[in-house]
């Protein structure tokens, strides 16, 4: 089969947020969810310091607010890293030519053609409106939905299904 199409930003951010729902192993996930969570309350906490304590130490108030920073911008800098990502790479702003084979899936783009072989896949993530194909845990191809005809995203997840061995 053969797929001409072009990822949007707004498909770029479905895949953070399929990547992040499917984040192994589990404390990862509840980590990255729990930190802005833990950065507020130690601003918070922070805050409520500097106004009761009337013998406050700055630097324990700096640091608080430091560390409570932190927190809160580590909680969505995964987020921001895909935005900033999919917006400096040229590569989205041109059409992808996926042919799709029963041996491999060749992808030619303004700027490169590659042929990659199924056992060059090590996992595959599929939301309501995209295939997400691992070649390693952060290098990943996105194909939306919505480009394949009829029957033809069917047709594709039974290759994905056949051909990509998921990680033990």
């Amino acid at each position: 089969m053969k797929i001409v199409y072009r990822i949007s930003e707004q498909d770029y951010m479905r895949a953070h947020d399929l990547f992040r729902a499917n984040e192994k192993p589990l404390y990862r996930r509840f980590y990255r969810r729990l930190m802005p969570w833990v950065g507020a309350l130690l601003i918070a906490t922070q805050a409520v310091y500097l106004v009761v304590v009337p013998d406050r130490d700055p630097v324990l108030i700096i640091i608080g607010f430091i560390v409570g920073l932190f927190f809160l911008y580590r909680g969505f800098a995964l987020r921001r890293y895909f935005r900033r990502f999919y917006q400096k790479d040229q590569r989205f702003k041109h059409e992808f030519t996926a042919e799709i084979s029963g041996e491999n899936i060749e992808i030619v783009t303004a700027f490169s053609e590659s042929k990659m072989k199924w056992p060059s896949f090590v996992r595959f993530l599929e939301s309501d409106e995209i295939f997400m194909l691992f070649l390693a845990q952060w290098l990943f191809l996105i194909f939306p939905k919505r480009d394949f005809a009829a029957g033809e995203a069917d047709q594709f997840r039974t290759m994905l299904q056949r051909n990509v061995t998921p990680p033990e």
